[in-house]
């Protein structure tokens, strides 16, 4: 900028004209300005200040700025500006502090201020922005009501919460305390029953008729199913109280597959369903082997229960680093898309079996999976209706723990 002296010919005028575009730069601003001098008397205010505090220009020019200062905080403001003239520096008036200013009808109003020092003639007048806060506030409170109205209903939504979850807890507990208690209770007789089956069977006491033959072989297999069904309730009972422990020893797995699969082959059979063993694993597993057996069961029961007759069913297991992997597949109905994450859940059953009568508790599955879990395992099934399923798993390899 180019130094003008203040005698040449137009200097008047610029200055002039300067000073008319820093009052209007005053007035613009939406924030009330007061310059205040050394006894606290109003000497410059913008057209803001008087919108603000309702006063006329004549009526806060040479005012006491304490009489826009609530009169709540009037006796100790004095204090303040000598405090202020002491160390003067720009910067905010009450920080952490609620401040409020007073109009001329004695309402309040919250308010930020910013002070600066303006030196004139060596005599200290401070600046003072003033801003009103009121809708800031207002927005502020009407959020916090929100906030706080929120966290009551969301506490109050957490107890109703916590109090449903601790019924449901406690449903389910009396649940399997009652399937327990039950499964036991009904064994007993079941077993008198099979027990008694079989002696007749066996003709020891006399010869049978052939139709006397064939009732008793009916009870015998009935009561033999049920008492499958009472058993998978009692597993699921033991699963879900966390009182199935598991019992592991090292064990030949190839043996394992094998009585598995002669449990399996007069079922098998009389569907003429084609029954393949293609295990290659040929080593000892630990882990617990009535668990595995129960698992591999369970496995190949069910896919010759959803195989069509002259259907075939296979079983393979191979080492792969340091887990087994297990394949139970069949050439059967296979299963939905949609319904393979949900044949895991207890009570779950897909559709009819091949013969059109569903059959067992829909729990064979879910307690696989839960067996399977426990000896730290994982199990999934890949299917396509009409081309039938794949279920595979992985045990870990681990070594025999030390006595």
């Amino acid at each position: 900028m180019t130094y003008q002296d203040p005698s040449a010919p137009g200097a008047a005028r610029h200055e002039s004209s300067l000073e008319s575009r820093y009052r209007k730069l005053l007035h613009a601003v939406p924030d009330a300005i007061l310059e205040v001098d050394q006894d606290g008397r109003i000497t410059i205010l913008n057209e803001a200040a008087e919108r603000m505090f309702g006063y006329t220009r004549a009526e806060l020019l040479g005012l006491n700025v304490d009489s826009v200062v609530p009169a709540s905080m009037r006796s100790g403001h004095a204090e303040h500006r000598a405090s202020y003239a002491a160390h003067p520096k720009t910067r905010p008036m009450g920080t952490g502090l609620e401040l409020q200013g007073q109009r001329k009808d004695g309402s309040l109003f919250p308010v930020e201020i910013s002070l600066s020092p303006n030196w004139i003639e060596g005599s200290l007048h401070v600046i003072a922005s003033v801003r009103d806060i009121t809708e800031r506030k207002s927005v502020e409170n009407r959020l916090r009501t929100l906030r706080e109205q929120y966290t009551a209903e969301l506490t109050v939504k957490n107890e109703q919460l916590e109090a449903r979850n601790q019924e449901v807890e406690r449903a389910n507990r009396l649940k399997t305390e009652f399937l327990a208690s039950m499964s036991h209770e009904l064994r007993t007789p079941l077993h008198t029953i099979i027990g008694f089956s079989e002696l007749l069977s066996e003709q020891l006491e006399g010869p049978l008729t052939e139709k006397q033959q064939r009732f008793v072989g009916h009870i015998l297999q009935d009561a033999r199913h049920l008492l499958e069904l009472i058993n998978e309730v009692l597993n699921i009972s033991k699963i879900e109280s966390g009182r199935l422990e598991l019992k592991p020893e090292s064990f030949d797995f190839s043996q394992c597959v094998e009585e598995v699969m002669a449990g399996i082959r007069h079922q098998a059979a009389s569907k003429n369903i084609q029954l393949e063993n293609q295990n290659t694993f040929h080593d000892s597993l630990y882990a617990d082997r009535v668990r595995i057996k129960e698992i591999l069961y369970n496995l190949l029961n069910n896919a010759v229960k959803f195989t069509p007759e002259g259907g075939r069913v296979w079983i393979g297991a191979e080492r792969q680093g340091e887990g087994l992997h297990i394949s139970v597949c069949d050439t059967g109905i296979g299963i939905p898309e949609k319904e393979q994450r949900s044949i895991f859940e207890k009570f779950y059953q897909v559709g009819d079996t091949t013969g059109g009568v569903r059959e067992g508790t829909g729990l064979g599955l879910a307690i696989t999976k839960h067996l399977v879990e426990l000896h730290g395992g994982a199990i999934s099934v890949a299917s396509q209706p009409g081309k039938g399923s794949s279920f595979r798993l992985v045990l870990p390899l681990i070594q025999e723990q030390a006595a």
